[in-house]
């Protein structure tokens, strides 16, 4: 790759790192909401109003997931402006072959070329569909809960009918 774009790429990655170091240095001055000060105003940490202590948790979790987000866009700015100094920058890492210009204007940090990002888009969808069809754990124990140890189902019914109950007072 030539000095010129070299330089003009690592501009676009000094920018969006600077962008997203600026914004996680935001996101670490927000508060979240009046639940990370009840201590100060209240007797108790119990709340009248648990579905408000569910949406401050829902944000809280939010807040997280964006800050890690931006935290995972920095990680990955970082390591291409590694790869720029160990001479590998814009190369894809599956197939060895250059990343178009194209991609490299819109997403400086690109590790992979479109032809392997969408494949590796494909696996990661399909991997996640093949989870969504496994049925929960639960109900494995729910169907054993079912059937006692000689395989016999609702012995416990059949002896309460068979025997009565402690108000069957003969």
């Amino acid at each position: 790759m030539k000095n010129k774009k070299m330089r003009h790429y690592k501009y676009l990655l000094d920018h969006h790192r600077e962008d997203r170091e600026e914004l996680i240095d935001d996101m670490e001055g927000i508060r979240m909401g009046e639940y990370d000060n009840f201590y100060l105003d209240e007797l108790s940490g119990y709340d009248n109003h648990p579905a408000e202590i569910a949406s401050e948790l829902y944000d809280m979790e939010h807040y997280m997931a964006l800050k890690k987000l931006q935290m995972d866009e920095v990680k990955s700015i970082k390591r291409a402006e590694k790869k720029m100094e160990e001479g590998t920058y814009g190369i894809c890492e599956h197939c060895g072959n250059e990343i178009d210009s194209k991609r490299l204007e819109l997403l400086p940090q690109a590790r992979l070329c479109i032809d392997c990002a969408r494949k590796e888009e494909r696996e990661t969808i399909s991997s996640k569909e093949q989870t969504m069809k496994k049925r929960p754990s639960e109900e494995q124990v729910i169907e054993a809960w079912e059937l006692n140890r000689d395989g016999v189902q609702n012995e416990a019914l059949d002896d309460l009918m068979h025997y009565g109950s402690s108000s069957d007072i003969e």
